[in-house]
């Protein structure tokens, strides 16, 4: 089916579009082209200028630092206290705390299990597993912690896609090296229940369980009128699942992405829900996209560099996005050993910050995983005496 009707827009023309805050709207944009500022702009108008409540507006994200950022945003734009800003799980929790004693039934809240916990519980559970239950090439790793975590990180990846023992048994069928997993799904989530525990899946899917009552979902709806989600490109099954139950009160949901910016499909993301938005949503009512098409921060040089080594047709992508201006530079430099590399990084380091001028503030390095570079380039910096976090 065509997709929603799309209206580009430029800086200067945002004002109209940001007013217009009612319905399900979907916010694209390309590197730098302000997506996040137009979230907290709409938050802030909808609080300063259309005189609604401040806990009538939610404002989620995916980490608290981005929350805190959110926030910060809409703190600066002035006026009144600003709308709550939070991560899916952060509020999924409180809803919890509210609502599950009379949904769920819940006594109390379940003591939450961190990741390196629930790890250790899928080892000690690996370890009482009868082996003959399990394929072959399993039956050696089932104590060992490295297997724990794999299982640990399939029960969460089911989660996120909403699959439950049932849906894992039914594909276990056509996967032999699965078929011991529903069982221990099974066995695992008993574990937790007798033990008043819950992980970080199970808190999303009690969340979405609660907000399937009607009247918990009404009042929530009656306190909550609009929902503004940042990062939707990196949003999971289960949470797509949260937001549709509740914004089903009134349909009042604006979310932003960048597919471009997709890095946690490693934890569950599912990109393609920013192209099935509309469907998605389409019981609630039409959905409108809204294109972000000119960078703020993006010169050309650049952005045609990440034109370039970027994945072509993306589901959701904006086709064009105009650079913030011209100019730019990128350079790509090879090393055969991971000191090299660290050593060319912190000489040049510090030949902008001594002979150019350029502020320690101003120099940014990223890297793929902290794990296998941090160390090496670290002690490169301090052998110069950088100062660096």
């Amino acid at each position: 089916m065509p997709g929603p009707p799309t209206t580009p827009i430029t800086p200067d023309a945002w004002s109209g579009p940001i007013a217009s805050a009612d319905g399900l709207q979907l916010v694209v944009a390309g590197p730098g082209a302000g997506k996040t500022e137009f979230l907290a702009r709409r938050a802030h108008h909808l609080v300063a200028n259309a005189r609604r409540p401040a806990s009538s507006v939610l404002l989620l994200t995916f980490s608290r630092r981005a929350a805190a950022d959110l926030r910060s945003r809409v703190v600066a734009l002035g006026g009144s206290a600003p709308p709550p800003a939070s991560t899916f799980h952060s509020f999924a929790v409180r809803l919890l705390e509210r609502q599950a004693p009379t949904v769920l039934g819940w006594a109390q809240m379940p003591a939450l299990l961190t990741g390196p916990e629930q790890v250790g519980v899928v080892r000690r559970l690996l370890a009482e597993e009868r082996p003959s239950e399990w394929p072959t090439g399993y039956r050696e790793m089932l104590t060992t912690r490295s297997f724990a975590e794999e299982v640990a990180d399939f029960m969460l990846r089911a989660s996120e896609r909403r699959l439950s023992p049932t849906d894992v048994a039914a594909l276990a069928a056509e996967r032999q090296d699965w078929r011991a997993l529903p069982g221990f799904i099974e066995r695992y989530r008993d574990h937790l229940t007798d033990r008043n525990r819950i992980d970080y899946a199970g808190i999303l899917e009690a969340a979405i369980d609660v907000l399937g009552n009607d009247g918990v979902r009404e009042e929530i709806g009656t306190e909550v009128r609009h929902v503004l989600v940042d990062e939707y490109q990196d949003t999971t099954g289960a949470q797509v699942e949260l937001l549709r139950r509740l914004v089903r009160p009134h349909g009042n949901l604006t979310v932003t992405a960048d597919v471009g910016q997709s890095i946690y499909s490693f934890r569950g993301a599912d990109l393609t829900n920013v192209d099935r938005f509309a469907d998605d949503f389409a019981d609630l009512g039409a959905a409108h996209t809204t294109l972000l098409d000119t960078s703020f921060r993006v010169p050309q040089r650049i952005l045609e560099a990440a034109t370039r080594i970027g994945v072509p047709g993306l589901p959701g992508a904006p086709e064009v996005v105009h650079p913030a201006g011209p100019g730019g530079r990128v350079d790509v430099h090879v090393f055969d050993q991971r000191s090299h590399e660290a050593e060319w990084i912190a000489s040049e380091i510090e030949r902008l910050h001594r002979l150019d001028e350029v502020p320690l503030r101003r120099i940014a390095v990223l890297l793929r995983t902290k794990r296998r570079m941090l160390p090496e380039l670290s002690r490169a910096l301090d052998r110069r005496r950088i100062p660096h976090d």
